[in-house]
């Protein structure tokens, strides 16, 4: 697949499109155009029966330039092995350079019904999308002693740079879906049955055109690796849904889905990766009270998931064609998760208006991820400066997910004469995520961990904003909005991204510090 961040991919500079050719020898930017058109037709084709047709398309071409010039790139070059130079002459401070285009069109064509016990959709689409992207890199700085203490800068010229990696992916999928909802004549028509399905067929065409600016070679024959998959799957929904009273509604809800395989564009092979499937089985309640001043949603969920599709880095050391090669290339592999991954969570939210003007909201969210240990598909040090696919199987982290948070909110509004004072204070909580799927210190040798994967901080995040609105500036309709506010209030510090490498140490990222300003509005 195309990786989500438009900077993998290559091309070589005989080979690359024309749509690439013109930056080169220009100077770096980060520049993307954008631009989407859609048409939406609506025919009543009787009183029930309404159909509608959405067309649309969209284009992107994006250039995106990062300059990283941390040392620790030196020192992962190195990993530790010591000549009699020491680091002298190891270069860092890399530049990357990125290339993506891509369009895509899509065709939807509804049909949607509205009978007195029955509520229906039913329909088909087309998508199509086609998408290239490349990539170079090259050092910026090179260490000048055996100490790694001093540097100097490196000159470079993007036009003569050898291109890394270049890709390109034609998407295409056919879908027909229905769903209906039955009211049956039981009590208040107080019984909901609705039911579902959606028939995907997805097919992929890819070819990973170039690897170290040439094409890549395949059992001792040079040229483009490539993808050519397709798949069919047939998802279901069943929901039943209950109106205990006017203000209590329970329903329950089981579904799956999937998300198509494919192969990745960061990838040296271009190796195929099968589609994720889930499915999710769910218990809810809607409620309100309190003649409607008082409301509470809570709902529960467990899942499971088969093929997690897992994205795997290499370090700066790969093996190409055989080779132990050094290079300032990001690169990585999908591989999907043994056996079945697992899902399961709670959320809630509460929202009270006890007097006028004045509302309260609360809300919390456990999750709870469990992925099946993955072998890794990149070839590891074993020792011995021998590199090998390693057949151990190495735990995986769920990232970016707490398995705690909550917020609350006040939020006060008073009318005053010719004008509104408003006022709003949130509060939010979190666990701790991980950032990486992988332990840093598992052992290529005996498959048990020596460093586990460090997790971020908790955090507790407090914002405020105090506001004079509308307020009038005559008899024009003019009106002035004056506003003062805050975030991160308490000036509460923490790491939310943690790291740690092996040669290179522990990194961390840390949220912004406390800021604030002044906001001066007018509306015409």
């Amino acid at each position: 697949r195309l990786d989500r961040h438009p900077g993998a991919g290559s091309a070589h500079a005989a080979a690359a499109p024309a749509r690439f050719r013109h930056i080169r020898g220009h100077t770096a930017v980060s520049i993307g155009k954008t631009h989407g058109h859609r048409l939406t037709l609506d025919w009543q084709a009787s009183p029930a029966i309404t159909v509608k047709s959405i067309t649309a398309y969209r284009k992107l071409d994006q250039s995106q330039f990062d300059n990283g010039s941390g040392i620790a790139s030196a020192f992962t070059t190195v990993a530790g092995a010591a000549s009699a130079n020491g680091f002298t002459g190891v270069p860092f401070g890399r530049y990357s350079l990125a290339q993506f285009d891509q369009d895509q069109f899509s065709s939807e064509v509804q049909i949607i019904g509205i009978l007195p016990r029955l509520k229906f959709v039913g329909g088909a689409l087309y998508y199509r999308e086609h998408a290239e992207d490349n990539a170079q890199a090259v050092s910026t700085l090179a260490i000048t002693n055996a100490a790694g203490t001093s540097y100097k800068v490196l000159p470079f010229d993007l036009a003569t740079t050898p291109i890394d990696r270049a890709s390109k992916v034609t998407t295409e999928s056919i879908g027909l879906f229905g769903q209906a909802t039955y009211t049956p004549p039981i009590g208040d028509d107080i019984l909901h049955l609705t039911l579902g399905a959606r028939y995907t067929h997805d097919k992929k065409n890819g070819q990973l055109v170039v690897v170290n600016n040439a094409p890549p070679v395949v059992n001792g024959v040079k040229g483009p690796r490539h993808l050519d998959a397709a798949w069919s799957r047939v998802d279901p929904l069943v929901n039943i849904a209950l109106d205990v009273s006017r203000d209590v509604h329970l329903y329950g809800k089981w579904s799956t889905g999937y998300r198509s395989g494919g192969a990745n564009s960061r990838s040296l092979t271009y190796a195929p990766f099968n589609p994720e499937e889930v499915s999710m089985f769910e218990v809810g309640a809607k409620t309100e009270f309190w003649d409607g001043r008082a409301r509470f949603n809570i709902a529960g969920y467990v899942g499971r998931y088969k093929d997690v599709q897992l994205d795997f880095f290499a370090t700066y050391q790969q093996i190409v064609n055989g080779v132990l090669q050094t290079n300032n290339r990001t690169t990585s592999e999908t591989a999907n998760a043994p056996g079945n991954g697992k899902l399961k969570g709670i959320e809630a939210d509460f929202t009270l208006a006890p007097l006028e003007g004045l509302t309260l909201n609360a809300s919390y969210a456990f999750t709870k991820v469990k992925i099946p240990a993955t072998a890794n598909p990149f070839p590891q040090s074993v020792g011995g400066g021998v590199f090998a696919v390693v057949p151990f199987r190495i735990p995986i982290y769920a990232v970016y997910t707490p398995e705690n948070a909550a917020s609350g909110s006040i939020d006060y509004e008073i009318p005053m004469q010719g004008f509104k004072l408003l006022a709003h204070l949130d509060a939010n909580y979190a666990d701790g995520y991980f950032a990486n799927y992988t332990d840093p210190g598992f052992s290529n040798t005996t498959g048990k961990v020596a460093v586990s994967q460090p997790k971020g901080d908790s955090s507790f995040i407090v914002n405020g904003r105090l506001a004079l609105a509308d307020i009038e500036l005559g008899s024009g309709g003019q009106t002035l909005t004056i506003a003062a506010w805050a975030r991160n209030l308490f000036n509460e510090q923490h790491a939310f991204y943690r790291s740690f490498s092996p040669t290179s140490g522990g990194t961390g990222i840390f949220n912004e510090a406390r800021t604030y300003g002044v906001e001066i509005s007018v509306k015409m």
